[in-house]
């Protein structure tokens, strides 16, 4: 049987949290934390209530009396199989008296009261119940800010109940991506289209990056073929189609594949050429007008510069004695010099000794 102090301890990483963010929403020491963890000393009694709503359980589930909430669980499945939702509603009142801090059923509270008020059959019944949900639920969101799901239901609760401005200062005060996400459906006209271009951009830069971290040959294809055939976008994300073909590169060189390599090199070089200085970041390709302008986050919006960092690698030693690679280098190093914006970047790229010697 696991100790308090082992329980303690669960609950906290099973919440995401560390020992120092623990304590400072509890106000102690992150060494009570630890010493409660440990079964050193256990925690006062007023913070037992605290504590278990930092972690999103019951008091009793807190203190190791689980079966209470077994049994208030049970209760409410037989309920909702029985007479749906608004059976389940007195069996959750039920169980809060018991155990006030269930995270679970204070979020069931105001669902179902959300739920009831779409069949009430009056105005007053209808505002009632909404007025409980949002009653509900702006504790529970109080109690327990990371609780995106709470917060998620109370934005809807007060668009039904017509505060829609409320519900758009409450998205912004979430932290996480699901805030950005619960306010698309809460702002309207042109603002409302501009942040789901916004989240959309985001979603396809974050699509294309996961791809090629993944770095299977299906998953470089994917990325090269979303940006060059789905999006017409290979300006918009050149710094996509240099780390694709610079993996590519990496492996076909692993493998002894020369000619393949200098293949993609020659085609960043093709890239470079046609994409360096113009700008391409910040023009939305006529294909992706759902996409917004970006700032790379790379210094190879300077292309020449970011394939002569890549030329200068000592991974790309098989090559240094090809004259074309050779002819490469020297056209990058020349171009990029003669760049005025890329020279500044030029100063942060050191060179490697196998560059210096055979550049």
């Amino acid at each position: 049987m696991r100790t308090f102090g082992e329980r303690l301890r669960e609950l906290r990483l099973k919440s995401g949290l560390s020992q120092e963010e623990a304590a400072a929403q509890l106000g102690v020491s992150p060494q009570s934390v630890s010493k409660w963890e440990t079964d050193k000393c256990y925690p006062e009694f007023s913070l037992i209530l605290p504590l278990a709503r930092l972690y999103g359980v019951s008091a009793d589930e807190l203190l190791g009396n689980e079966d209470r909430r077994v049994y208030w669980e049970e209760q409410w499945q037989e309920a909702l199989r029985q007479g749906g939702e608004a059976a389940t509603l007195p069996v959750t009142e039920a169980a809060l008296k018991e155990l006030p801090g269930d995270r679970q059923f204070r979020y069931r509270q105001g669902c179902t009261e959300h739920i009831m008020a779409f069949c009430a059959e009056t105005e007053e019944e209808k505002l009632r119940l909404l007025t409980a949900a949002e009653k509900h639920l702006a504790a529970l969101h109080a109690d327990c800010p990371e609780y995106d799901a709470a917060a998620e239901m109370l934005v809807d609760v007060l668009m039904v109940l017509g505060r829609r401005r409320e519900a758009e200062e409450l998205c912004r005060k979430i932290p996480s991506s699901n805030g950005e996400r619960m306010l698309q459906s809460v702002l309207q006209g042109e603002e409302q289209r501009q942040l789901r271009r916004i989240v959309l951009s985001k979603d396809f830069f974050f699509l294309l990056n996961g791809l090629v971290a993944y770095g299977t040959p299906e998953a470089l294809e994917a990325a090269e073929r979303i940006v060059t055939e789905v999006l017409g976008a290979e300006g918009f994300y050149p710094d996509i189609l240099f780390r694709v073909r610079s993996i590519r590169s990496k492996e076909q060189l692993e493998r002894g594949e020369k000619e393949k390599a200098m293949a993609e090199f020659l085609a960043l070089r093709d890239l470079a050429a046609r994409w360096a200085g113009a700008g391409g970041y910040d023009k939305v390709p006529e294909k992706a007008p759902f996409l917004v302008p970006h700032v790379p986050v790379t210094h190879e919006e300077h292309l020449w510069v970011g394939l002569l960092a890549r030329l200068r690698s000592p991974l790309l030693a098989p090559l240094r004695d090809r004259e074309d690679f050779r002819a490469l280098l020297a056209e990058a190093e020349a171009k990029a010099r003669a760049d005025p914006e890329a020279a500044k970047v030029l100063l942060s790229i050191r060179e490697e000794p196998e560059a210096r010697e055979n550049g």
